[in-house]
């Protein structure tokens, strides 16, 4: 026979009970960090009793919280409120259960008990390692001017083209283009490039390296706005050509990158707090680490 659970409108069944614990457990270290105040949460609003014991609307946030912002939206109506409010019943009932067999008693129950108090542990104190850590508009400046090449934008070229298959299409497309007609029209009547067609054969940006070779070369030797290269041919089919701006080698500017550096420098910066309070941790607490150890030679008087 096998059992299957409706946690949250996820079925869950009797077979991955061992990775539902783990979810379960790692449910627990996500929660130390949430904030019932994003939902309103009333903690002292009873929805249900079981038993002797009380279930609030904390709790059972607390519990759709891991399953993310669609377990939210079903809470949200009046079937997913009692859905979910049914799931955490069940886990209760079950959790009672398992305390009258005794079953929070046997080895394993009591291992994956201890794994779990300790990641737990391990997640309160990295947090409070962390805490406040903070980088200042000054700090994210000074890195980025320290590092000008790691914000440096390389040239580029904005350009349309037309690409046909034959030697037949292409004079058609040459003679529309020679007799005046624009470029984006005939782009849109003739090119078989699927992904810029539509767009006039628009392919945006692009710096060196993004195209074929002869694509490229014959992109970058367009020296104004507006004009149209000789047709070239790659493995693609003809391309023509047209140059609709050269964008020189640049810096991006400190604003526009200032959000995205404040991040990546924040990680940085707690990875290494990080490490250096394990180090530190490391002098506080005997540590062996027996695999590092070489193994003992065996004399040869010994059999």
């Amino acid at each position: 026979m096998r059992v299957v659970i409706n946690f949250a409108g996820l079925k869950i069944l009797s077979s991955g009970v061992i990775n539902l614990a783990r979810k379960i457990f790692a449910a627990f270290i996500l929660v130390l960090s949430f904030s019932f105040c994003a939902y309103g949460a009333d903690s002292e609003k009873v929805l249900a009793r079981v038993g002797s014991e009380d279930i609030t609307e904390a709790e059972v946030l607390e519990f759709i919280q891991p399953f993310g912002q669609q377990a939210v939206m079903l809470y949200g109506t009046e079937q997913g409120r009692k859905m979910i409010l049914d799931d955490v019943i069940a886990m209760r009932l079950y959790a009672l259960d398992a305390q009258d067999s005794k079953l929070d008693q046997t080895p394993e129950f009591q291992a994956q008990l201890l794994n779990a108090k300790r990641a737990m542990l391990a997640q309160a104190a990295m947090q409070k390692a962390v805490e406040g850590l903070k980088i200042s508009d000054e700090e994210a400046k000074k890195f980025y001017d320290s590092n000008p090449v790691m914000f440096k934008q390389p040239e580029r070229v904005h350009a349309r083209h037309i690409l046909v298959s034959g030697d037949e299409e292409l004079a058609k497309v040459q003679s529309e283009l020679k007799d005046g007609k624009s470029f984006d029209v005939v782009a849109k009547e003739y090119s078989r490039d699927p992904g810029s067609a539509a767009n006039g054969g628009d392919l945006g940006e692009f710096p060196r390296g993004m195209m074929v070779p002869e694509f490229e070369k014959a992109a970058f030797e367009l020296k104004n706005p507006g004009d149209v290269s000789e047709p070239v041919k790659t493995q693609f089919g003809w391309h023509i050509i047209k140059l609709e701006e050269r964008i020189p080698e640049s810096v991006m500017p400190f604003e526009q990158v200032k959000d995205r550096l404040t991040n990546e420098l924040k990680d940085q910066k707690t990875q290494q707090v990080l490490q250096d309070k394990a180090k530190e941790l490391e002098s506080k607490y005997k540590v062996e680490r027996l695999t590092d150890k070489p193994k003992e030679e065996t004399s040869p008087d010994k059999k």
